[in-house]
């Protein structure tokens, strides 16, 4: 089986690459990226033979021939490039995943549905920790009801250091964008930061304040189980870092508005994507990444709960990742193996909760240390 790993020297991208190339079922591992030098640097840190080739992904036929005899294609890039890339993946008869598509991302990519499904390939979307794990989780808890009601997804961090953990630019969009919430079986818009909620996460995370976020679970889970009337996504930043984007926004720096500056047009928000993009990246510092996910519905007539966890601590020995590294860019891995074998349910372009056994994913991820902890709540 050949995987390529797309963006596979970003720190999402570094994760799934190491468990790719950890993998013995995998026997051409290829990390593509536009860094070339970044890209040979890390794959000689890799087990194995692992090739490397410069890609932009601005350009389809530069992806295509990237990607041609490949199995597999694991997209570990910023999520505006995901149709881009899923295109790529028709033209060269490959399967494909990603890392979530911030909710509206993820509904543009479901309607390539009909298109993977037609030419026989998997497309999975969002398969790093939230989206993904968190789906896979849903997907076990809902597997002992015979009808699902509510979806409470709530996730939280310890540790970590300073700085954006991941892209600055998806960060700033999940406190910036209007989050979406499904009540009593209609979409709602909701403000920025609004539904602010203290929360006990497992030890050591503890503690945390979350508010609802734009997210790619909202945009399938209300389809994938019939009968849902509620589903919401907290998330908890650290606070420093919510501080940070609190007064960015209120001085409107992440404002789209064209404004003209010295003769150049541009947006407060296009200069500090790109002036954030430019920041040296956070160094290596131990960290704790949780979610817990509770499913409620009925089962044999009555009332029952499931609720599902984990705690996913940094890889500094072995890896040298932050948590948040290894829990989004694991998952991504297992799945293309899973993917690549015709462990799933079917083709097309669809979400994890549909497409993996949530057991035998568990118990893959548990093989690999990080463990989901399941328990009815009475």
């Amino acid at each position: 089986m050949k995987v390529v790993a797309l963006g596979g020297c970003g720190a999402m991208g570094r994760a799934t690459s190491w468990e790719l190339a950890e993998n013995e079922a995998i026997d051409d591992l290829l990390i593509a990226d536009a860094d070339i030098d970044s890209a040979d640097e890390f794959a000689a840190e890799l087990p194995g033979d692992v090739e490397t080739a410069r890609v932009d992904v601005t350009d389809h036929e530069s992806v295509v021939e990237t990607i041609a005899d490949a199995d597999v294609v694991a997209n570990a890039l910023p999520y505006a490039f995901n149709v881009a890339v899923m295109e790529a993946c028709l033209d060269a008869d490959c399967h494909y995943l990603d890392l979530g598509g911030l909710y509206h991302k993820t509904q543009d990519q479901l309607e390539y549905d009909d298109q993977f499904a037609e030419a026989g390939l998997t497309a999975v979307l969002g398969m790093g920790a939230s989206p993904g794990l968190t789906n896979v989780a849903t997907a076990m808890g809902a597997s002992h009801l015979d009808e699902v009601e509510s979806i409470h997804i709530r996730t939280g961090a310890r540790g970590g250091g300073e700085g954006f953990a991941y892209s600055a630019k998806t960060i700033l969009d999940e406190l910036t964008m209007d989050p979406v919430v499904y009540e009593d079986g209609e979409y709602r818009t909701l403000d920025p930061l609004s539904g602010r909620e203290t929360y006990t996460m497992p030890a050591p995370v503890g503690e945390v304040e979350g508010f609802h976020s734009i997210h790619s679970e909202l945009a399938t889970m209300p389809t994938t189980f019939p009968g849902v009337e509620d589903v919401d996504f907290r998330v908890a930043f650290s606070p420093d870092l919510v501080n940070i984007c609190d007064v960015l926004i209120g001085l409107n720096l992440t404002s789209e508005e064209p404004v003209e500056y010295r003769g150049v047009e541009t947006s407060p928000r296009e200069f500090l994507d790109w002036h954030l993009d430019r920041q040296p990246k956070p160094g290596p510092a131990e960290e704790w990444k949780s979610f817990r996910v509770d499913v409620a519905g009925t089962e044999d007539g009555e009332h029952a709960q499931y609720r599902y966890s984990t705690v996913v601590e940094s890889r500094l020995d072995d890896w040298g990742l932050k948590a948040t590294a290894v829990w989004t860019g694991v998952p991504m891995g297992i799945a293309a193996v899973l993917v690549g074998q015709g462990d799933v349910t079917g083709a097309g372009a669809k979400p994890p909760e549909e497409l993996f056994d949530p057991e035998q994913f568990i118990d893959e991820l548990a093989e690999r240390e990080i463990v989901i902890e399941g328990e009815q709540i009475e």
